[in-house]
């Protein structure tokens, strides 16, 4: 009986490892898709989006809410942890 037991931890295991392998191929074939569609802003692009929403700010066009949300939007495309609002 215990070595029916170990048989199935055996087979479970080895479904969960192969779920696990077609998952990460999934995931793989995405982020080459992605990254071949859309690269994004460059890091001086989004320092240049930034600067000018400080000025923005500063400058009383924009309320505090949206100069926020859209630091937060810049931040997170730099890869920068975001202020939790």
């Amino acid at each position: 009986m215990a070595s029916n037991t170990w048989e199935k931890r055996q087979r479970e295991k080895a479904k969960r490892e192969k779920k696990e392998l077609k998952r990460a191929k999934r995931d793989e074939k995405r982020e080459m898709a992605a990254g071949e569609v859309e690269e994004g802003p460059t890091s001086e692009e989004l320092m240049a989006q930034f600067a000018a929403l400080n000025r923005e700010f500063a400058a009383g066009s924009i309320d505090e809410p949206t100069f926020r949300l859209r630091k937060n939007e810049i931040w997170l495309a730099m890869g920068l942890p975001a202020d939790n609002i």
